[in-house]
């Protein structure tokens, strides 16, 4: 990819988050990093609808314009060579072009190329994450203390007395105490 832009990006990122929400659920209920990992290296055996998610579609496409002509001629070179009689057979013929596509100079560029798009994508979309929590975050702190105020001033005859102002903040603090492991637990 000559120039990569920040259209470019958010079109990435939305193909990527799609992909995400569509293997949510398989893989939160992984026991481990690894069973999740091993999900998602499996994907296109187990989720019928592989082909079907655009970022996989962008994928096959990004692949094909850059190294499409390579394999094909190499593919061509081997099938003419097969019919003079030195070539391999298929399988012999797919995991020798695939040999020569991995060891070609295209291929390496390609997915150094592909690394640092992708590396862009993830970065941008884990900090958009942790903004969005931190939003969120604030935004429950907000109405924690509305709530919080409204019950000090509304339940309590004498909102000047010390005892009603140490009893408001404990009831506070706690609460926030029980947000923070609540957003904790949902980040596990």
């Amino acid at each position: 990819m000559a120039h990569f832009s920040s259209e470019d990006e958010a079109r990435l990122q939305s193909m990527l988050r799609q992909l995400l929400q569509s293997v949510k659920e398989k893989i939160t209920g992984a026991p481990s990093l690894e069973c999740a990992e091993e999900i998602l290296l499996h994907l296109e055996e187990t989720d019928e609808n592989f082909h079907n998610y655009e970022f996989v579609k962008y994928l096959r496409q990004y692949i094909y314009s850059t190294l499409g002509t390579m394999i094909e001629e190499e593919m061509e070179k081997c099938t003419s060579d097969k019919n003079q009689g030195e070539g391999p057979g298929y399988d012999t013929l797919v995991q020798h072009v695939t040999k020569v596509t991995q060891e070609s100079k295209e291929y390496k560029e390609m997915m150094h190329s592909l690394k640092n798009i992708m590396m862009v994508v993830v970065e941008s979309l884990i900090n958009r994450f942790e903004e969005d929590q931190i939003r969120n975050k604030e935004m429950q702190k907000k109405t924690v203390k509305g709530k919080c105020s409204n019950y000090c001033t509304d339940n309590c005859s004498d909102s000047d007395s010390s005892f009603n102002q140490v009893c408001c903040l404990v009831f506070h603090s706690c609460h926030e105490i029980n947000v923070e492991l609540h957003i904790n637990s949902k980040n596990l």
